[in-house]
């Protein structure tokens, strides 16, 4: 039987704006998950036979305080199920909350034991170009939001150089070298084409577009597929949101409605919870 899993979510949960992180979401809980920030694939999950939860982790926050969360929550998972182990399906910057929790967790609890795999969606592994232009073109707003309540310290964690910075640590390097012995690790780009993109995401895909190429309106493919060996595969016809089971109406152009772009990216959770440990 699979190991239980634990959907991360990204940068900003957009079901929950601006609160604190409520508890995680439980197999058991019987929410209408149509509106989750996963698009029912919680639900989904565990009427196939999958034990799913739902993480909950600070919102906008920096990496480390996310990874932080992130290891509070694996705890939960693994209490309230009894399981040795947990795997770990992350979208957006959760995979990078995931790797980082299991790269600063290393000398004190040592988590990276308990989880059995890795499996990001749409992860800026490498930074996305987006994050470049938001900091530099935009120094003025983020204090702005900041002073708001909204903490946007996620942003700065998504830029180019700081994840460069993560990846070439040569410490980093064989921590997680060595964690592909008893780790699994998958990972999922997504593609959309320019007419398909989210409306309010197409500048960004233009911006991204112009020095990474193809992208899913946030994250370029290049930096979602990390390193070769782990590539499971490519979503096409998949912008950031649709990779959720979200459907916008910019979608019409391609001739997928929003019932079968749903069906075809739960059948996709689901071939991923079926490969796992």
């Amino acid at each position: 039987m699979t190991w239980p899993i634990l959907l991360t979510h990204g940068a900003c949960r957009f079901d929950r704006l601006w609160s604190d992180p409520p508890p995680v979401i439980t197999p058991d809980d019987p929410g209408d998950d149509r509106h989750c920030y996963f698009k029912g694939i919680r639900p989904l999950l565990v009427k196939n036979g999958f034990p799913a939860y739902l993480s909950n982790v600070s919102w906008g926050a920096g990496v480390d305080i996310r990874a932080a969360d992130l290891l509070a929550n694996v705890k939960t998972v693994l209490d309230h199920s009894g399981a040795d182990r947990v795997n770990i399906i992350a979208h957006s910057m959760g995979g990078l909350d995931a790797r980082r929790m299991l790269f600063n967790d290393r000398l004190q609890g040592g988590i990276h034991h308990r989880i059995a795999s890795l499996t990001t969606l749409s992860t800026p592994h490498h930074g996305t170009p987006f994050a470049d232009w938001g900091i530099h073109r935009l120094p003025a707003v983020i204090p702005t939001l900041q002073a708001m309540g909204l903490d946007l310290a996620a942003l700065e964690d998504l830029r180019t150089p700081v994840c460069a910075r993560f990846n070439n640590d040569p410490e980093v390097q064989a921590f997680e070298a060595a964690l592909e012995s008893t780790i699994r690790f998958r990972t999922f780009a997504g593609r959309q084409s320019f007419a398909g993109i989210f409306a309010p995401l197409k500048p960004s895909y233009l911006i991204i577009h112009r020095s990474a190429g193809a992208n899913d309106g946030l994250v370029p493919i290049y930096s979602a597929r990390w390193k070769s060996r782990y590539v499971g595969g490519t979503m096409e016809n998949t912008d950031h949101l649709n990779a959720l089971g979200w459907w916008e109406l910019d979608q019409l152009i391609t001739g997928e409605g929003p019932a079968r772009l749903l069906r075809r990216i739960h059948r996709l959770y689901l071939q991923i919870a079926a490969g796992l440990p």
